[in-house]
Formats: structure tokens, sequence, C-alpha cells
């Protein structure tokens, strides 16, 4: 069995987050850089199987799988914040338990889809031969939770070999998907993105095995200690409420991919996944680092003086990064989107979301994020109950959100005094509304439990202080006004010296945001590490 981790002192969730972010950063350039390649090589219908529907079988077996008993054991404090003393072989045998969760939810899920995908769809070449592929790349990573585990209860925590793990991972998946694409050829692209997807889990197995000498009998087995229960009942407890709330939480998550791959051809399934995976990258590589870090902070010391000021901080960030989106986005994206997108992607709907995705989705995403991530690690049972009444009724928001939108009459308005265009949103641009629909009502849940929460510690929770700076506020409204009228004027349009002046404009606008920012949050960033310094050398 792989020994027991100490209990750790609580980690800096600051020199986590940029050890996790650096990850992200550097894993996702080279592999942005790859994907390009893979936008030229394969064909919009083969990019929308792999990236959305592959994928969102993938991603839903490791969801369901471990999401809840992963939360649960990375808590280290119980519902009192006091230090919960759990056993190794606990431990350990409820971090096994998500391989088994998943040799039994990846049959059904794999059945599921097969039964609801269209003939068009499983007439792909070598699709059931990727299919398959898709889910043992799934349960390898399964395999390596205890690893995961193990990791994170570290003292401290081996940040770096998540690092290696994972920036690995994603660089493997992508150079060996390129090079299946080329040698291969288009015929089997399918393939070549499974093949990719298998390289990458492999690499992320070998590595953590390596960290732990090579222990891979102990992943599958686990050892009882006479006398003990297998499980702690209040880890099971919370990883059972976890798990079940993870099941509606996915499908809130996911509604939006479930949903495209059933009303879209499989050509605008292309664009949708091109415009997510443009649209996630700064999901990817800022909001899951930060919030990954967030839960180990909170997990390992939510009774600490520094959680409030953390919270509040991290609210603002995120608001601050909408009001940096709705400035600069909107007038500059009709200069940037050519750039972003190969030309057999410009027929579909991959504009057009990608600009919806940045606008919307992006600022509901983080915000939702950062609340959500402080609900997983300071609610108990119960709440975790009540929070999935609540996802419930935003899944009805969602659908008739959905329902209304697609419903609408066509709706034509002339700016200007131009050509009347349609201004009524498309299927998947009703997807996008429809999800930042549900997740207010999330992010509205997240930030009364906090509130809650709060309210019975000093200081309390007060809505103003989670407010931006008015300063910023009224300078990015002139950053709009400028930039629109910049953009409107058309003069970008006329070569690229007036193009690289539109885009130097926004460059220089968006330095000095950034620095009025700093300077609006420094005092608050430097009394929150004073803060933590004083907890860590006590």
């Amino acid at each position: 069995m792989i020994p027991p981790a100490s209990t750790p002192p609580a980690s800096n969730p600051l020199l986590t987050a940029r050890s996790l972010v650096l990850l992200q950063l550097l894993s996702r350039i080279l592999t942005f850089t790859l994907n390009q390649s893979l936008l030229r090589l394969a064909s919009p219908s083969v990019f929308g199987t792999a990236a959305i529907q592959f994928d969102l079988v993938c991603s839903s077996i490791l969801f369901l799988s471990r999401e809840g008993i992963r939360n649960a054991l990375l808590r280290k404090t119980g519902v009192n914040n006091e230090v919960e003393p759990k056993g190794g072989s606990q431990i350990h045998a409820l971090s096994v338990a998500p391989l088994q969760l998943g040799m039994v939810i990846a049959p059904l899920i794999t059945g599921l889809y097969l039964w609801s995908s269209s003939q068009s769809t499983t007439s792909q070449q070598g699709f059931h031969l990727s299919l398959i592929l898709y889910v043992a790349s799934a349960l390898i990573e399964l395999s390596i939770e205890p690893c995961y585990i193990r990791v994170h209860r570290s003292s401290p925590p081996k940040i770096n070999v998540r690092v290696q793990a994972e920036g690995g991972m994603a660089i493997v998946k992508a150079i060996v998907t390129v090079a299946s694409l080329v040698g291969l050829g288009e015929g089997k692209a399918l393939i070549s993105f499974a093949l990719g997807q298998v390289a990458g889990a492999i690499w992320l197995a070998v590595r953590y095995i390596k960290e732990f000498d090579w222990s891979v009998k102990s992943l599958v087995t686990t050892q009882r200690v006479e006398g003990q229960p297998r499980f702690d009942p209040d880890t099971f407890t919370l990883a059972t409420a976890n798990t079940w709330q993870s099941l509606i939480k996915h499908l809130l998550t996911e509604a939006d991919r479930l949903a495209v791959t059933r009303i879209s051809p499989l050509d605008d399934q292309g664009g949708y996944a091109v415009a997510m995976n443009y649209g996630s990258l700064i999901a990817r590589i800022v909001f899951q680092p930060i919030e990954e870090s967030l839960l180990l902070y909170y997990s390992n010391s939510l009774s600490s003086a520094a959680t409030f000021p953390l919270f509040a901080l991290t609210i603002r960030l995120s608001l601050y990064l909408s009001t940096i989106i709705q400035a600069f986005v909107p007038p500059l994206f009709p200069a940037i989107s050519p750039l972003l997108l190969p030309r057999q992607y410009r027929g579909t709907s991959a504009s057009s979301i990608l600009s919806l995705y940045l606008k919307v989705y992006i600022p509901c995403l983080s915000l939702n994020g950062v609340t959500e991530v402080f609900h997983t690690a300071s609610a108990d049972p119960s709440e975790v109950k009540r929070q999935g009444r609540w996802m419930i009724a935003s899944s009805g928001v969602f659908a008739s959100t959905l329902f209304v939108l697609t419903h609408l009459p066509p709706h034509y308005v002339s700016k200007n005094g131009g050509p009347f265009q349609l201004v009524t949103p498309n299927r998947e641009e009703c997807l996008v509304l429809a999800s930042c629909a549900a997740m207010v009502i999330r992010i509205v849940y997240a930030l009364r439990h906090a509130k809650r929460y709060f309210s019975f510690r000093k200081p309390s929770l007060r809505w103003l202080s989670l407010l931006p700076s008015v300063k910023i506020m009224s300078w990015a409204c002139l950053v709009r006004l400028v930039l629109g009228l910049l953009a409107t004027s058309g003069r970008w349009e006329r070569g690229w010296k007036e193009w690289a002046e539109l885009i130097g404009i926004g460059g220089v606008m968006g330095l000095a945001t950034l620095g009025f920012i700093a300077q609006a949050e420094g005092g608050h960033m430097k009394g929150l590490r004073r803060m933590m310094k004083a907890e860590k050398s006590n």
C-alpha cells in the first residue's frame, strides 16, 4: 500500500497558483501551436466528433467517478474546522474507489452514447476503435488517483510532480496526435486523436507511479486494518454527497456540449469545438490553477484569518476580469478573429460563438469557479444536498432559457443606416447564453452560502467589500469608448499598419488597466501575504 501522507500545513495559494499557472501556460502555448496544425489537418466533422463527443464521454467518466471522492479526500478539516485524523489505510481505500466506480460507469456512458449517436457519426472510419481508446485513457487516469491524492496530501504538497505529469500529458497528447495525423492521413483522423489521448494518459500514469517507486499493485488493492472500518465514516458521507451532487453539476457544466451533439450537424460541432478550445484557454491557464490552489488552501485552513480577505480578493479579481473583457473584447475581436480561425471554419458558427463565449461565458465561469470552490471546501453534507436542489433549479433555468431563445422570431436591425442584419442568436449561441443563465443561479447560491458562513465569524461578509474600484470601472468605460470609436471607423481594415495601430493602442491601454488594478489591490495583496507568512511561521 502507498504509505500514508502526513497532514500538511496550509499551502500558500499564491505559490501553488503560480506553479499551476506556469504549468498551464507552458503546456498550453505548445499545445496551442500544435492544435493549430490539428485544425488545418482535420476536417470540422472529425474535430467535432473528437473534441466534443469523445471528449465528453471521457470527461463524464472521469468527473462522475472521481470528483466527489477527490474533493472529500483533499479536505483536512471537518464541519467545525478541526483537523480530522484520518487513517492512512482508510484514505487509500477510498482513493482506489474511483477506478472501481469507473469500471461500472464507463460501460453505461459508452452504451448510452452509442445508442444516442446518429448513423453519420458512427459510420466514420475508425469510430468504434477510437471510442474504445478514449474510454481506456479515462480508466488509465482513474487508476492513478491514489497517487494524485498522496501528492496533494504530502507535506508540503508535491506540486512539481503534478506539473511534470499534467504538463507532459498535454504535450505528449498534442505531439502524438499531430504525428499520427501526418502519418496515418486524414482518413484515419479519429484514430489519430484517440492515439494521442491514450499516449497522454500513459505519460500521466507513468510519471505518478514513478514518484512512488513503481508501486502498481497498490493502485488497485487495499489492506484493511482490523477493528477499523474500511472508510472513514465522515469522509465517506461527504464523498457520497459530493458524488451525487457531481452528477447534477456535470450535467449542468456539460449541458451545452450535450445539447450541441443533438441539435447541430457535425461541421457546426467542429466550429463549436474550435470556439470552445480558444475560449477555454483562459479557463485552463488561469481559472483552473487558481481554483485548485484555493481549494487546497481552504481545505487545509478554513478557520485561518486569511480566509475571508482571500475570498474577497478573488471575487474582486474575477469582477476586474469581467470589466477588462467588456472593455477590450467587443471592439478588438473583429480585428483578431481572422488570425484565430482557419479558413475552413469561417463558414461555421465558430466566430460568433467565440465572441459570445469570451464576452459572456468567461466572466460567468470565473465568478462561478471562485465561489463554488469555497462552497466545496466549507460545506457539510446537508449544505451539499441544499446545493444539489439549487443545481436542479439551475437546470430548469437552462432548459427554459434555451427554449425561449430558440423560439424567438427573427429580428433584424440596421446599424448606422447600413443594411439590416439578423441579430437573433443561432442554436449554438443560444446554448452559451442558456449555460450562463444556469451559472448565475449557481453563483447566487454560492454567494449566499459564503454570506451565511462568514455571518458567524469576524469579519462578516459585506457585499460592498466584494465590489471593484469605481475608478477602474470608469477607466474601463473610457477604454471601451475609445477602442469602439477606432474599431467602428474601419481604419484598421485598410492595411496591416492600421491594424497594428489598433492592436497597439489596445495593448497599451490593457497594460495601463492592469497597472491600475495592481495599484488598487496592491495593499490588500501585501496584507494577505503578511497574514499567510505569520500563520506559516506559527
